[in-house]
């Protein structure tokens, strides 16, 4: 078992709807269940793989600490599991 950290978010009642859609949307594509964990997961991945690709970080040691992020969030992740 990896280990866990718990996080505690206040999230707006419109900020709490839009992670019940986002769950929502990202079961839709995976057609098969997603917890609201799993989803703001994926969205860290997209986001992480949005500022490789799309913008740049001109920091290079923090380009280098989001490579490293989205490289390490994807290691242990098997075929199919809830990305965007």
């Amino acid at each position: 078992m990896e280990a866990r950290t718990e996080i505690r978010l206040q999230l707006s009642p419109q900020e709490v709807t839009a992670l019940a859609a986002l769950a929502e949307g990202v079961a839709g594509i995976c057609e098969s269940p997603v917890t609201e964990e799993q989803a703001v997961v994926a969205a860290l991945e997209l986001a992480l793989r949005r500022l490789l690709d799309d913008f740049e970080v001109p920091d290079p040691a923090a380009r280098e600490r989001v490579q490293v992020a989205h490289e390490e969030l994807r290691r242990g992740w098997t075929r199919g599991s809830a990305s965007l």
